[in-house]
């Protein structure tokens, strides 16, 4: 596959991978190391992953292109990602990737996502020309972690016990995993992107150590957080509270609980990402001292249409 005289695409090179991931976030400063690997290093959090790269004529990988699809997607959406480094912007290495890989979008996918940082121009402008639409705006937040002693965890409201269990076993999983399900009001969730106890077990990457707090009320479940220290840093990939259970201050003793656990294990700062619209997981988390570090529009297009 040839993108131009001097630019040649063809599959990643498994002994590249690291080369390839150093690529992205070179280019999405934004990006944590941690998120940025998750496709080359959890292959069971992705059933679907086809990875092609562009290379110079010094055989240096100048673009990353995935087709890709996470566990917890809409059984007919997958999503393509293209990543060019700055200096090879311009010379269509991008549309170059992209052909290479539509070929490998599944003929039973209806959807193709993707997605761009909301403060990079460009690459909203060439996904727009590709075709795709903003969908939802994701907002990323972070949090400094103190040492152990020093994390707040607010007085338990009446009723409530926490209960850590990284390894997901639960006495009652079905009632966890009603409570997981009812929780999911979000707005990602109203698209199909719908969390479960068996997703959970599948997001971590290797030498990821999990974090998963439950909130019980009396022998209810009534929250949760699950996520995953690596390199130092909490990476919450879901919060959530049973609408029963709402306005009693149980997401924020959750989540206070997961900073200490998280810290237990060495991590010094939190990681969250919320839709714009999502106000009152927004309000938890700006209560608790997390700052804005980007925001990502999540974009797709109707392959049905195309």
């Amino acid at each position: 596959m040839t993108a131009s005289p001097s630019v040649d695409v063809r599959p990643l090179d498994a002994q590249r991978v690291e080369e390839a991931i150093e690529t992205i976030t070179e280019r999405l400063p934004h990006l944590p190391r941690v998120e940025a690997g998750l496709p080359f290093e959890s292959p069971d959090l992705f059933p679907l992953r086809v990875c092609h790269t562009a290379h110079d004529e010094h055989d240096r990988i100048v673009a990353v292109g995935l087709v890709q699809r996470v566990v917890f997607a809409p059984p007919q959406r997958c999503a393509l990602r293209i990543i060019v480094a700055r200096d090879a912007e311009g010379a269509g290495v991008g549309s170059a990737l992209r052909t290479s890989l539509l070929r490998h979008v599944p003929a039973t996918m209806t959807k193709l996502g993707s997605g761009v940082f909301d403060d990079d121009r460009r690459s909203l402008a060439v996904a727009r020309h590709w075709g795709f639409e903003i969908e939802k705006h994701a907002i990323e937040s972070s949090l400094a972690l103190a040492d152990v002693a020093s994390l707040p965890q607010s007085p338990l409201p009446p009723g409530v016990t926490l209960h850590e269990v990284p390894d997901l076993q639960f006495a009652d999983a079905d009632a966890v995993g009603r409570m997981l399900l009812a929780s999911q009001t979000n707005p990602e969730a109203a698209i199909g992107f719908v969390m479960t106890l068996e997703g959970f077990g599948s997001m971590l990457g290797p030498g990821e150590q999990p974090v998963c707090v439950v909130a019980w009320v009396g022998d209810t479940p009534a929250g949760i957080t699950f996520g995953g220290v690596q390199a130092g840093v909490l990476s919450i990939a879901y919060s959530g509270v049973d609408p029963a259970f709402r306005g009693r201050g149980i997401m924020r003793v959750v989540k206070e609980r997961a900073h200490v656990v998280a810290a237990r294990l060495g991590a010094t700062v939190s990681n969250t990402t919320n839709e714009e619209h999502n106000a009152g997981i927004r309000r938890v988390n700006a209560d608790l001292g997390y700052v804005v570090r980007s925001g990502t529009y999540r974009m797709v297009q109707d392959l049905r249409l195309s």
